[in-house]
């Protein structure tokens, strides 16, 4: 039997029960989109992550204290700062990063927000691009000053335009009402952070750490941000900052240095564990789908015993049955992979661009799905296809 007409008999076989067979496809269409999208995700937010912290650098570091629960002259302070700028000639840039929560209140309107208390030299750590206006200057970290930084989405969502520059805002942190000037808006661009523009979700605003710390009456550092200078040893230059800041509190191991690269590689190992998990639910979709392919050819071979005994009796070989069979599975998978494949795609890049991330299909997952279709047509179709070759001709022809 020529491959043609074997195709062409599978195909007006399954044409013969569209709809059982379009049901059966759609186990094997929603595992290979689980996979495609499952992966086009996960490696979309893996190159999104590898993008911010390239803005970051690799160059990057940041001291911690080892244990939450630590005394007043234990934590770091903005003292250790100039501390480690008089004694490690090894620092090229150093700066802070303390977190607050407060309320903003513009007009009748209210909107909660997190607070990153920073200095001037903040903007060395990461990419800033301004709509309007200015970063924190070195005055505004010695003065205390009560201006604040915001993003193009609060600016338009609050005054309906980006240059709000000298526009003041009532802040609220803890018991105090303090007015606060805007003097920067950044520009958000295609970033992540522009697509969370909900009131529920709370506004990111910069204000110079030292106001923060006065507002809040703590003088804790959540940590301090440092860069090396070109060709210096990191182990020699980390080992002799954490060194001095012990034996500034007469005691030893009390703090950690922890490296850009270091948490980039631990958020990439916590993401491909989760897109493991997802992906493992996934194949089972696919598997659960092949075993509805088998039991939809079974009852096809119960259903055509009797063609299956006349096709015999008239000749035709065991191979016949089984190809024709296999034929049948495997057109029902290759379709639905295709199908999958191309809804996978679509969802995945359809999501990543909702949530400002850049799409990214990874071929060699595109080409490993399509292989497993048709693996599971050869696979979920031997058993049916065995049983009605194995079917004897003269039983066959009395079966009612």
């Amino acid at each position: 039997m020529i491959w043609a007409e074997l195709f062409k008999q599978a195909f007006d076989s399954l044409k013969a029960n569209k709809v059982r067979s379009l049901l059966t496809m759609l186990g094997i269409v929603m595992g290979v989109f689980s996979v495609i999208a499952i992966m086009a995700l996960g490696n979309a937010t893996e190159n999104y992550i590898a993008s911010e912290f390239e803005k970051i650098g690799a160059n990057t570091y940041n001291i911690y204290n080892k244990t939450v629960s630590v005394s007043s002259d234990e934590y770091l302070k903005m003292s250790d700062i100039d501390l480690l700028v008089d004694n490690i000639p090894e620092i090229k840039n150093i700066t802070t990063l303390v977190q607050g929560y407060g309320e903003l209140r513009i007009d009748k309107e209210t909107r909660n927000a997190l607070i990153y208390g920073v200095t001037s030299q903040y903007r060395n750590f990461t990419v800033i691009d301004f709509e309007a206006g200015r970063f924190i200057n070195n005055f505004d970290d010695r003065a205390k000053s009560k201006v604040m930084i915001v993003d193009e989405t609060f600016a338009k969502r609050y005054f309906n335009s980006v240059d709000i520059i000298g526009e003041e805002v009532n802040l609220k942190v803890n018991r105090y009402n303090v007015k606060v000037k805007i003097v920067g808006v950044l520009s958000l661009g295609d970033d992540f952070l522009s697509s969370l523009s909900g009131d529920q979700i709370p506004a990111i605003v910069y204000m110079p750490a030292s106001t923060l710390q006065s507002l809040t009456n703590n003088e804790r550092l959540d940590t301090i941000m440092f860069s090396l200078k070109p060709d210096v040893d990191m182990e020699r230059a980390t080992k002799n900052i954490t060194g001095l800041l012990n034996r500034s509190r007469h005691k030893d191991d009390l703090y950690y240095v922890q490296s850009m690269q270091d948490v980039q590689e631990m958020v990439n190992s916590i993401l491909s564990v989760i897109t493991s998990v997802l992906l493992a639910v996934a194949v089972i979709t696919l598997v659960v789908g092949g075993i509805g392919i088998i039991n939809i050819l079974l009852v096809s071979v119960t259903e055509r015993i009797r063609e299956i005994g006349i096709r015999k009796a008239l000749g035709a070989q065991r191979k016949n049955i089984v190809f024709q069979f296999l034929m049948e599975s495997i057109i029902m998978t290759v379709t639905a992979g295709i199908i999958g494949i191309l809804l996978g795609v679509l969802v995945g890049n359809v999501i990543s661009k909702a949530i400002g991330i850049p799409p990214s299909v990874d071929i060699a997952t595109v080409v490993g799905s399509f292989t497993m279709s048709v693996i599971l047509g050869l696979v979920f179709g031997v058993y049916p296809a065995k049983k009605a070759a194995d079917l004897d001709p003269i039983e066959a022809l009395r079966y009612e």
